[in-house]
């Protein structure tokens, strides 16, 4: 792959190159519990590329010489978020388009996480925003596109790295989204200080704890009936073989996940957003109008003044994954903004393209999705919104 030239527009040494292949982390099939043996990895492989803390997925669409973009799901979600955003994207606006899978994920790599009572060979992940910016950069510069600006498009967690990202290489970003970013949750539970007490132990010991009667598929799918998810016996066994997955068969997850819910500040990150908010670069904030996790009254505006040269999006009827629940209400905003210049003033800028909601098709049957007669943009089931949520749902 190419490492494009020898220094980066930042002064830095980057003669790097692609880190040896290794394997994807899973356990041998001895240390699998027996009813969990025939489960097989359930997320595509797209394009692989061997960084230092093991393979990554990736994909990347568009022509050539597009301006690229760069797409970050949330905490335990994967590149499937961008899938249909990434092909929009590029064919409407022209971009390159990159969306790869954050460590720890799910397809493919998972570092060992640094945890003070427990040692592991080979390097070992940190699991905080510095750690997934220092992937970012390795993985563009992999790709041969270290020397280009790019402009960064997060969700949730995402939308925080995107943060971190451009106050590190505040130079390379051309134009940032942040849809619902993390880092301002009105409240801190209970047990988040005591889970903080014990975690040295909690994150090494988590893979050895985890109770195999818990996910059992006849209890998760009798879980999710009784949520009243409304999902088919085909989503609820996808969804149950992604969560079997990462929890007993891939090495890493449950450990690292925990490690990112210790090591990234959940709760008042106004410093980073005030120091990034300096830059004139133009900011699209999105949060969906339903957003019970994140909410918009109490935190959008909040997030919003923290940037000089930003405009908020509220989008009506759509929950934190937004961009999930009203597809063609979120993602020709996107675009719209990515094609403004890259010194425009948000404050003049007036409505992104945003189109009130068009009739729904239905898909194919069986997938749950339907589809947006505009734009084609798939709005989609449960199941897929579930596995792109910060934490599970059983």
């Amino acid at each position: 792959m190419g490492v494009g030239p020898s220094s980066s527009p930042d002064g830095r040494d980057e003669g790097r190159k692609a880190a040896p292949p290794r394997p994807m982390r899973c356990r041998c099939e001895s240390q699998v519990p027996k009813c969990f043996r025939d489960v097989k990895c359930p997320y595509p492989q797209a394009q692989t590329a061997h960084g230092t803390f093991g393979p990554i997925n990736y994909s990347l669409v568009g022509p050539e010489g597009g301006e690229v973009v760069v797409c970050f799901h949330g905490l335990n979600g994967s590149r499937m978020l961008f899938q249909d955003t990434a092909t929009y994207i590029a064919r409407a606006g022209g971009f390159k388009v990159l969306s790869f899978d954050l460590c720890p994920s799910k397809a493919c790599c998972s570092a060992s996480c640094r945890a003070s009572c427990c040692d592991w060979n080979g390097p070992r992940g940190r699991y905080d925003l510095e750690f997934f910016v220092d992937q970012t950069d390795e993985l563009l510069w992999l790709l041969g596109l270290g020397d280009d600006t790019v402009n960064l498009v997060g969700f949730s967690l995402g939308g925080t790295v995107a943060v971190a990202f451009a106050r590190r290489f505040p130079g390379r970003v051309r134009r940032l989204v942040a849809m619902s970013p993390s880092g301002f949750l009105p409240r801190v539970p209970p047990l988040y200080y005591l889970l903080r007490a014990v975690w040295c132990c909690l994150v090494p010991l988590a893979p050895h704890v985890l109770c195999t009667c818990w996910y059992k598929k006849e209890r998760f799918g009798k879980s999710l009936r009784a949520e009243g998810q409304g999902m088919e016996e085909s989503s609820i066994h996808n969804l149950w073989s992604r969560f079997v997955w990462q929890l007993f068969v891939k090495r890493g997850v449950a450990s690292a996940t925990l490690a990112i819910c210790n090591r990234v500040n959940w709760f008042n990150l106004s410093e980073l957003f005030k120091n990034v908010g300096r830059h004139a670069r133009p900011v699209l904030l999105i949060w969906g109008e339903r957003d019970n996790l994140n909410p918009v009254a109490t935190i959008g505006d909040k997030v919003k003044g923290f940037f000089s040269n930003a405009k908020l999006l509220v989008v009506p009827r759509a929950g934190h994954i937004a961009i999930c629940d009203r597809p063609a209400e979120v993602v020709p905003p996107i675009v719209a903004f990515l094609k403004l210049p890259a010194d425009s003033s948000m404050n003049s800028v007036g409505e992104l393209s945003l189109s009130p909601a068009q009739p729904q098709r239905e898909a194919p049957e069986g997938n749950g999705q339907e589809a947006d007669e505009e734009t084609g943009l798939m709005r989609s089931p449960a199941s897929f919104k579930a596995d792109q949520m910060p934490v599970p749902m059983v």
